[in-house]
């Protein structure tokens, strides 16, 4: 501690130092300290002196908006941030009335922005506490989910999830924790570059189960998980100074016809016409494919081939941005002024015209490289052809990006990263789905995808969401009143929405007249197109208001 106490005073000198010569001044009473430490019983606290005041030794302190305890189990900041959600979570409560409440899309926004935004706050720090520590916060995510949707209180909590689209906090946590590491390993001046990739003391963590590891060895375990150990990220590109002026030439010669409506033929005539306008430039047609196994891209030029295989992880947006990065190095090379570059991918001209300051690395080495080639007087020209009519040179550089051969140590940009682990939760969260072969819901949608919108009044919208879960008032009330399940007057069964839409013979006539079946399935009444009729049909049988 003695040696702590003379390098923790040695910096704080130098601080007051710099702050008396640049005109600060630090608040003693705003100072103070947390000792952190795993210790247990009495340990002593470092004494550091503020201008000849002590520094009072706090047991937590709020910096960023996060409080660090000094045992760092972050039980205070979780329960500091479930109190002010609570407070928030009245605003919902208002505009959520299940007979005139706002409708389930504003609300999951409303939902997500004021509050689901402050648990995902710093969920990466406060990520290592305990896991009894991070359930405090589950209630007040699927308070949240029942508020916006108007399902029942009894509703469980994994039919929440997927009626909302929105995954459990444990899954949110470890997508922004993935996001947040591979964007540390993608930026080598991040402070915390060598010590989130390079982690210490392992075998310390591993021997000490009780502790809870550091960010970096958190993460490795999931990265273990996704497959992604190995994995470059392509480093930030910075984009080129507003002055610079940008100045893309595009040939806009074909995307006035419709494709869907437009003969291969006629593209081909185009395409000549076009070419015998344009006699005086070099084509040169770029291509980007992927499929499961196999993602490449290729360059075309009159004698020319250039192929190569990129990371599995890279998208097709990656792959057709990469090809014509590598078609404006092959130009740079090349004694011709005057270029027509071809490319089936509409999204790749789109970049090149309107990138912002976060687009994609290869997008701002294109302008870049785009910006030299003219002033050392090339001409050069964007075109977009459609894909797959003919067009010889579109043939060859697609059959090129299918057939490229692998590229050595290629780097994966940060947004496919993002995708893959986007990926990687969504497959997490569909198996723990398809293992709740019980819950009523996953019998009538079994993907995790929900259901499509509808613009049924609030009223209805609530009415359609509980029948979906299967748990509404006449069906589950005795759970909350610690009743026996009613049962079925004349079946002797337990009442279930199941055995009214498609079971009980009470109701065949009524099936009948409004499904023109007697037993209906429940899939063709409740699914992405349910039926208005079970509305009618509950207010015959006497229903409607006990949903």
């Amino acid at each position: 501690m003695s040696f702590i106490e003379r390098q923790l005073q040695t910096a704080v000198r130098n601080i007051t130092c710099w702050a008396n010569k640049n005109g600060f001044i630090i608040s003693n009473q705003k100072t103070n300290c947390v000792h952190f430490c795993k210790i247990r019983g009495i340990h002593p606290h470092p004494e550091i002196f503020l201008k000849d005041t002590p520094i009072p030794v706090v047991s937590e302190a709020k910096f960023l908006g996060i409080i660090f305890d000094e045992k760092l189990t972050f039980k205070p900041h979780i329960l500091n941030l479930k109190q002010k959600c609570v407070k928030t979570l009245n605003l919902l409560k208002i505009l959520s009335n299940t007979s005139w409440g706002a409708d389930f899309q504003s609300l999951l926004k409303i939902y997500k922005s004021l509050i689901l935004s402050k648990l995902d706050y710093g969920c990466m720090i406060y990520g290592s506490a305990s896991k009894s520590v991070l359930q405090i916060l589950d209630p007040v995510h699927h308070l949240g989910l029942r508020l916006a949707s108007g399902a029942f209180r009894t509703s469980p909590v994994h039919s929440l999830y997927v009626i909302c689209g929105v995954p459990c906090l444990q899954f949110r946590r470890q997508t922004l924790s993935l996001k947040y590491y591979f964007r540390i390993k993608g930026d080598s001046e991040h402070p915390m570059y060598d010590r989130v990739l390079h982690p210490l003391f392992g075998t310390f963590y591993s021997n000490k189960k009780s502790y809870a590891p550091s960010f970096g060895h958190r993460m490795r375990f999931l990265i273990q998980d996704i497959d992604m150990e190995n994995v470059d990220i392509l480093a930030k590109e910075e984009e080129t100074p507003p002055w610079t002026e940008r100045n893309i030439a595009v040939i806009d010669d074909f995307s006035k016809q419709i494709k869907s409506l437009t003969p291969d033929s006629v593209y081909l005539q185009l395409f000549y016409s076009h070419r015998q306008q344009f006699s005086t430039y070099e084509a040169v047609f770029t291509d980007g494919s992927k499929t499961v196994n196999h993602v490449g891209s290729a360059v075309v030029f009159n004698h020319l081939t250039i192929a190569e295989k990129l990371h599995d992880y890279c998208s097709v947006f990656t792959a057709e941005i990469y090809a014509i990065l590598k078609a404006l190095h092959t130009i740079e090379l090349q004694d011709i002024k005057k270029w027509i570059i071809y490319t089936d991918s509409k999204s790749s001209v789109e970049a090149l015209l309107y990138s912002s300051r976060d687009s994609h690395p290869f997008v701002i080495q294109c302008i870049k490289r785009i910006y030299i080639l003219k002033t050392n007087g090339h001409d050069i020209n964007f075109c977009w052809i459609p894909g797959h009519v003919g067009i010889r040179g579109n043939e060859q550089v697609d059959r090129a990006a299918k057939t490229s051969v692998n590229k050595e140590n290629f780097s994966v940009p940060l947004n496919d990263v993002n995708q893959t682990i986007k990926s990687f939760i969504h497959k997490k969260w569909q198996g723990q789905w398809d293992s709740q072969v019980h819950n009523k819901l996953h019998c009538i949608q079994p993907s995790i995808k929900g259901f499509k919108h509808t613009n049924f009044h609030r009223n209805i919208a609530v009415k359609l969401t509980r029948l979906r879960i299967g748990h509404t008032y006449f069906t589950h009330n005795h759970l909350l009143k610690g009743e026996p399940p009613p049962k079925c007057a004349s079946c002797d069964t337990i009442l279930s929405i199941k055995h009214i839409f498609s079971e009980c013979p009470n109701y065949s006539n009524f099936r009948i007249k409004y499904f023109n079946n007697p037993s209906p399935d429940l899939t063709d009444l409740l699914g992405d197109a349910p039926s208005f009729k079970l509305f009618y049909f509950l207010t015959d049988i006497g229903l409607f208001h006990l949903v």
